[in-house]
């Protein structure tokens, strides 16, 4: 027997008892008024949300529930849209019976007779309350370290940017010191990671007492700190403030009945001597402070270039990035995404890695800066997409299961490079279904030349793949990104997972986000999961999927076939195994001709 699934080709009885259940059990408020605005029903949702029971608001207007947070100019435009397009879509804020102040996503519809005239007016809302603590919560914490509250890295940089534009008008120095304790690792060891944390706070405070208010304090993670001083007139100003560090970090230090002595190394970097960005002077000042630990600890050192020892190295890398491509030192290896429900492999994160011929292997924090800093980024993006796409058909014609194929992208690809055209490229090509492509992108690329970036992003929305938020919880974290770009995923960054198990504040930074991810229908991926007890708690908040050395670490096609072999279909390794390798063999002379024509066509200079 067929059901007929046509709502509207039910009878009219049936549609009405379907149309009430569903108003008096939704789980969001409802309200129904007439064409003045009076309400006319509410369902149960209503009154468990606002405190107000249907007897007590119908015949009233829905103004009685107005927090006084919104200027009459809110609610022009409000009935202003809904006139012209008889929707309004948007966040309110608005107050219980009891006068608490809420925050809800209200939807409102106009419902019009024959006649296209206004009959009744339909509203319904979320309580958003849990989301939007948990966004200022996440806000904070990606702009500020939770153990201390200094700012953050991110608030460090903007910071610097700011000392450095004043710097350039008056003509001033800027100074960047990295500071780093000595041997602090044995303290968490020996005495735990509560005193090592109430040892940092104090070593903050110290560090807090020798700088000015117009100076600027960062964790950067660890024991690691960043002092950012700014309108320099010489050097002997940045000599004062190290000196006095260091002496304030050697006193004594009494915690818990315990008295231990600590010091400091310290690295300096000058602008714009040294860097005139935050990332060239943390550099410098980086190889500084390693020089001050070599010279004994307990010092510090202002940057030189002598010390940059493997300059020659980038050279080469940079000179030979040019040719990585034509002469296939590039390869790609997967590392696989878990359901953390079902315990299956359902995607796999494509990672390149460049065979040089006289550097070996060369890992991506290498190159990848030279390649976006050259423009080559472009090019070597385009193949990582072709390559991923073509692998990941390959391992279906090899009769492995579906998986999402998760591909990074570079800022400098949506500035430089056709990304529309070249994931279509690549999906035609490889003959993969859009659905089972994955591009990952970071905060910073959606929050910079914001239009340009949303157009490209709906172009390739149209295509059918998926969007996820790499990184997430490390830059700006905001909801109204998330609603605009329509993204699917988000990643935890792996900072945070890593330290789940021992760090309270990370734990919380987690949890945070997969609350936000959840009130958005988004999936949340945690990045990092390198034992079980991490991946265990990451099923009790919830957590989507997960990926990282507990599972398994990156690894070449082949070696991923047979990982998944072995856990879904072992009897069948050696029949995937000849028909992937005779699909790379029918494409791999179509890729090379494909990487030498973009190579011609990107020309010299566009990567001078």
């Amino acid at each position: 027997m067929k059901v007929d699934q046509d709502f509207d080709k039910l009878p009219l009885g049936q549609q009405l008892r379907l149309s009430a259940t569903v108003f008096e059990r939704c789980n969001q408020g409802i309200t129904i008024t007439d064409s003045n605005g009076s309400i006319l029903s509410v369902n149960p949702a209503f009154a468990r949300i606002t405190g107000y029971s249907a007897a007590e608001v119908i015949g009233q207007n829905p103004r009685l529930l107005r927090s006084g947070r919104h200027t009459p100019a809110f609610y022009e435009s409000m009935w202003q849209q809904l006139g012209q397009s008889g929707h309004w879509e948007g966040e309110i804020w608005n107050r219980r019976k009891n006068g608490e102040i809420y925050p809800e996503w209200l939807w409102i519809s106009a419902v019009k007779d024959t006649d296209a005239c206004t009959t009744h007016y339909v509203a319904m809302f979320a309580d958003i309350t849990e989301s939007t603590r948990a966004q200022r919560r996440v806000e904070f914490l990606a702009h500020h370290d939770a153990l201390t509250e200094l700012p953050n890295r991110l608030s460090a940089s903007q910071h610097l940017q700011w000392a450095v534009s004043n710097a350039e008008k008056s003509r001033a120095k800027v100074a960047l010191l990295f500071l780093d304790m000595d041997h602090f690792k044995s303290i968490n060891e020996t005495r735990g990671h509560a005193f090592g944390d109430a040892v940092l706070k104090t070593v903050t405070r110290r560090i807090q007492s020798c700088v000015r208010e117009t100076d600027t304090i960062s964790r950067h993670g660890g024991d690691e700190f960043i002092v950012i001083l700014s309108d320099l007139r010489d050097t002997e100003a940045v000599v004062r403030i190290a000196e006095m560090i260091l002496r304030r970090t050697e006193e004594p230090i009494v915690l818990d009945g315990h008295e231990l002595s600590l010091t400091l190394s310290i690295g300096i970097a000058l602008f714009p001597d040294d860097g005139t960005d935050f990332d060239a002077l943390l550099s410098s000042a980086d190889t500084a402070m390693y020089q001050a630990k070599e010279v004994g600890r307990n010092t510090y050192q202002f940057f030189d270039n002598s010390m940059t020892a493997d300059h020659g190295e980038q050279l080469l890398i940079r000179n030979d990035l040019r040719r990585a491509l034509e002469r296939d030192e590039f390869e790609l290896h997967y590392q696989p995404q878990i359901n953390l429900e079902s315990g299956l492999v359902i995607g796999a994160e494509a990672l390149i890695r460049w065979n040089h011929p006289s550097l070996g292997l060369v890992p991506p924090g290498r190159f990848i800066p030279v390649a976006e800093d050259s423009g080559l980024i472009v090019p070597i993006g385009g193949w990582v997409l072709r390559e991923a796409c073509r692998q990941a058909r390959a391992w279906q014609l090899a009769g492995l299961p579906n998986m999402v194929m998760a591909v990074n992208l570079s800022a400098v690809q949506f500035k430089r490079g056709n990304l529309h055209q070249s994931v279509s490229g690549a999906l035609l090509e490889s003959g993969l279904d859009p659905r089972l492509l994955e591009l990952e992108l970071t905060e910073s690329i959606l929050i910079r030349d914001t239009e340009n970036v949303l157009a490209t992003v709906r172009q390739l929305k149209l295509l059918g793949l998926n969007l996820s938020i790499d990184d997430f919880g490390t830059g700006y974290s905001s909801l109204s990104y998330l609603k605009k770009f329509k993204v699917d995923k988000l990643k935890v960054d792996q900072s945070f997972v890593r330290d789940l198990d021992r760090d309270p504040d990370d734990a919380a930074i987690v949890r945070a986000i997969i609350q936000m991810g959840k009130s958005l229908n988004l999936r949340v991926v945690a990045e990092g999961v390198e034992n079980a007890y991490i991946a265990s708690q990451l099923r009790l908040l919830q957590c989507d999927e997960a990926q990282g050395f507990h599972f398994a670490r990156p690894m070449a096609a082949p070696a991923f076939a047979e990982f998944l072999e072995s856990r879904l279909k072992p009897a069948a390794s050696a029949a995937a195994a000849k028909t992937v390798s005779q699909y790379a063999t029918d494409t791999r002379d179509t890729q090379r001709q494909l990487v030498s024509s973009q190579i011609r066509a990107s020309g010299n200079d566009s990567y001078s």
